[in-house]
């Protein structure tokens, strides 16, 4: 946010971002097979500026297209992992 106040004639006196998330887990427990996933994320975003709240609302819509995580989160990509044991491949 910050980055792209100016464009916004948005001053941001403090700003801070609570981020929780509801994750199905229970193949861990042994409940059942199914796979581990986020099931929701919640950005709670708090802002103090004398700004209009409609110069904030542009801001954060603007901040939110140019966050990579909640754009990842948003929309699904494959996830792969490479591992190596002692610079070898691990099979």
């Amino acid at each position: 946010m910050a980055r792209f106040a100016p464009l916004y004639e948005v001053p941001i006196e403090d700003a801070s971002a609570d981020v929780r998330a509801t994750f199905r887990n229970t193949e861990k427990y042994d409940v059942d097979d199914a796979p581990a996933y986020f099931e929701e994320v919640v950005i709670e975003l708090a802002v103090v500026s004398p700004a209009a709240a409609a110069n904030v609302r542009k801001l954060v819509t603007h901040a939110e297209r140019g966050c990579h995580a909640a754009q990842s989160l948003a929309h699904p990509i494959p996830v792969h992992l490479n591992a190596t044991l002692n610079r070898q491949p691990l099979p």
